[in-house]
């Protein structure tokens, strides 16, 4: 996973596959940095093959529900 911040946007690239340890340390990760930070913008890019559309609609959902800005999924 590799993070940095940009343009007033949070840029998260994921390179491992996504299973329930990965997108925990995911949400760890970005939620302790919005925590932190006032980002609204943030840009998820999953690069792995194995995209779990399920564990990432979790995420997103959670994120929602968390904070108010806006997220993106490539």
């Amino acid at each position: 996973m590799n993070i940095f911040y940009t343009d007033n946007t949070l840029f998260v690239n994921v390179k491992d596959e996504i299973n329930d340890k990965s997108v925990s340390k995911l949400k760890s990760r970005v939620f302790g940095i919005l925590n932190d930070y006032d980002i609204e913008n943030i840009v998820l890019n999953i690069i792995s093959d194995n995209k779990n559309n399920i564990l990432i609609e979790d995420f997103i959902r959670e994120y929602n529900q968390r904070y108010h800005g806006n997220i993106m999924i490539k």
